[in-house]
């Protein structure tokens, strides 16, 4: 019996028969399905190592999550596990704590993904970053009926259950001199605020007062740190009333303490203050373009009319604004005037002289 001979040329096995060519290939394609099926393994194990995670991968869709305040970390993740968001509470409360804990974790309604991150998660709990609609964004510069709408467009309060709450109704306010404050007006400090289930309009205005005390309890109010700069005959509620002036006339931040000054300053010489944000207010309105009749109207708060500071503030001014009302600037300024350019810049000047040649060249 004659042995095949085998012939090795340009490193491969050859064979005389074709039978043998046929169990090669088979076993070379084997090896390569062999060899792909590992490939791909690999391919799986890394990604399943690299994603984001999640302890819920692929359940997509969004869920509505309330965190009610004092909720520990395992009750949080037990709600996010709940809703579906999460998948593991467990793993959760194991990332919470090994990136600082859950005691920074923020009461609120929040929207999430479910499946997302748990780092994300947790970021968005410690920076409160809320559902647009379970959070009230007071601006500077608001009056309380501009408040009322933005709460009534918001939630189930009505625009005049809001301004309701907003009287004093025997508060005892934390600025001296406001004993005689017949609205909060001033106080409803702009921030943002959470909108809780069940959340009333009393609430949210305790609330807001609460913020305007922890806000403004470092200021110095009465002088006594010796930061106030603001003439020493003005209560705190004075300043404040100055202050809410400041937030509606001034556009740019760095004008606020020269726009004080020049308030101080008209109060200093016997001079009406003539503030047109004073006539907006009376009227209840906030349009640019004031007529005669609009600068006649008959209210205390009429700047153009009578003199003084009017009663109370006219809007809720923002914490620059109160600083700026306490500390103004050391200027003789008397007058200003819009310059009319689109940041909202005013000319400053101590000369009526040139204050009307500003106002005419408009």
């Amino acid at each position: 019996m004659k042995r095949r001979k085998l012939y090795f040329g340009g490193g491969r096995a050859q064979s005389g028969g074709p039978g043998e060519h046929r169990q090669h290939g088979r076993a070379l394609a084997w090896l390569k399905r062999y060899a792909i099926l590992i490939v791909i393994g690999a391919v799986i194990v890394v990604t399943a190592a690299t994603m984001p995670d999640s302890g819920l991968r692929g359940a997509g869709g969004e869920a509505t999550v309330h965190i009610a305040r004092g909720a520990t970390t395992s009750q949080i993740a037990r709600l996010l596990a709940g809703a579906n968001v999460i998948g593991d509470a467990g793993e959760f409360i194991d990332q919470a704590e090994a990136t600082g804990g859950g005691g920074d974790l923020k009461a609120g309604t929040y929207k999430f993904t479910r499946g997302e991150p748990i780092a994300n998660i947790l970021s968005d709990l410690r920076l409160g970053r809320q559902a647009p609609e379970a959070v009230l964004t007071v601006p500077e510069g608001y009056d309380a009926a501009d408040i009322a709408r933005m709460v009534a467009a918001k939630t189930s309060i009505s625009a005049p259950g809001y301004l309701a709450a907003t009287s004093v109704q025997g508060r005892k306010l934390s600025l001296a001199g406001a004993g005689r404050a017949k609205t909060l007006e001033g106080f409803l400090f702009p921030s943002t605020y959470n909108l809780d289930p069940g959340l009333n309009a009393g609430t949210l205005v305790n609330e807001q007062l609460a913020t305007f005390r922890t806000r403004t309890s470092g200021l110095d109010w009465d002088g006594t740190k010796g930061v106030r700069t603001a003439p020493p005959s003005l209560t705190p509620y004075q300043v404040l009333i100055v202050a809410s002036m400041i937030e509606r006339e001034a556009k740019v931040a760095q004008e606020r303490p020269l726009v004080a000054a020049v308030i101080y300053n008209r109060l200093a010489a016997g001079m009406r203050l003539d503030v047109d944000a004073t006539v907006q207010y009376a009227i209840g309105s906030w349009k640019q373009d004031l007529t005669q009749q609009d600068l006649q109207v008959d209210s205390p708060y009429n700047t153009r009319r009578y003199p003084g500071l009017p009663p109370g503030p006219i809007c809720n001014p923002g914490l620059a604004s109160i600083q700026a009302a306490l500390t103004p600037a050391r200027v003789d300024y008397l007058y200003y005037v819009a310059t009319g350019d689109a940041a909202g810049h005013h000319f400053f000047t101590k000369s009526y002289d040139e204050f009307l040649k500003a106002k005419q060249g408009r």
